[in-house]
């Protein structure tokens, strides 16, 4: 028998192996494969123009138009006031005189007496403006005496508008009568003995719409509220009593 012949197991190559003396191949530019298109990164992508939506546009014009109308409102009102410096009307409760001040006793068991009285206040008002003239509409002119718990109404009554021209100073008087209200005896013994020592309190108030005119062009209307008095007779009859003018119900300023 022959010998058995021995098997050797064959080798693999190794990748990218070459052999020494094979000849070099050049590789083929045109066979090479471009890599498919979702292999490109993003950022190499050239970046889409954002549109930008209606509303968008619409609410950039609004703010845009918004700012340039509030630009416009302070420039004018800028330019106002360098040209023509307004200056509020001053205002002042000049006098109060009562001519009549009388108690008549109602029922024994009531506790109540009716009041009569008539009293004549006279408003000062004063226009500072060079240029500027004020209109002032029809007004409600309401009168209480006493102060605290004892204030007392003695009625009210409609004045008639007026202008004022500037640098111009205007005497409104307004009389006012009360005949048979009601008040607790408690009140009248406190009145009375105000009167009688002149320490009772006066206020006068009135509302009416002033008008702020250029010539004959109306600037701005606007409803006011005007608080005169809070002080005593005694004290009216020495010196004006200062008003206060409250307007848009919440800002308050002295005249």
């Amino acid at each position: 028998m022959e010998a058995e012949k021995f098997l050797k197991p064959v080798l693999q190559k190794p990748p990218g192996y070459r052999e020494p003396h094979a000849p070099l191949e050049t590789p083929n530019t045109s066979s090479r494969r471009r890599p498919p298109k979702h292999m490109i990164p993003p950022s190499f992508y050239p970046e889409k123009k954002r549109r930008w939506s209606r509303c968008r546009v619409f609410c950039c014009s609004c703010c845009i138009t918004v700012a340039i109308v509030i630009l416009l409102l302070v420039l004018t009102v800028s330019v106002f006031f360098l040209r023509y410096s307004p200056r509020l009307p001053v205002v002042r409760l000049a006098s109060f005189r009562v001519t009549d001040f009388n108690f008549s006793r109602g029922k024994a068991d009531d506790g109540l007496s009716q009041l009569t009285a008539k009293t004549t206040a006279k408003l000062d008002f004063r226009n500072p403006n060079g240029k500027l003239r004020y209109y002032y509409g029809d007004a409600d002119v309401a009168v209480t005496v006493g102060d605290g718990d004892f204030e007392t109404s003695l009625g009210s009554m409609k004045v008639k508008g007026f202008v004022e021209k500037p640098g111009n100073r205007t005497v409104v008087i307004v009389p006012i009568n009360v005949k048979g209200q009601q008040v607790d005896d408690l009140t009248v013994k406190r009145l009375r003995a105000e009167m009688k020592s002149k320490t009772l309190v006066v206020k006068v108030t009135v509302k009416t719409k002033v008008g702020l005119a250029v010539g004959r062009r109306t600037i701005v209307t606007v409803g006011i509220s005007l608080c005169c008095g809070g002080v005593t007779l005694q004290t009216l009859d020495k010196q004006m009593a200062k008003c206060t003018i409250t307007m848009l119900k919440w800002i308050t300023l002295h005249s």
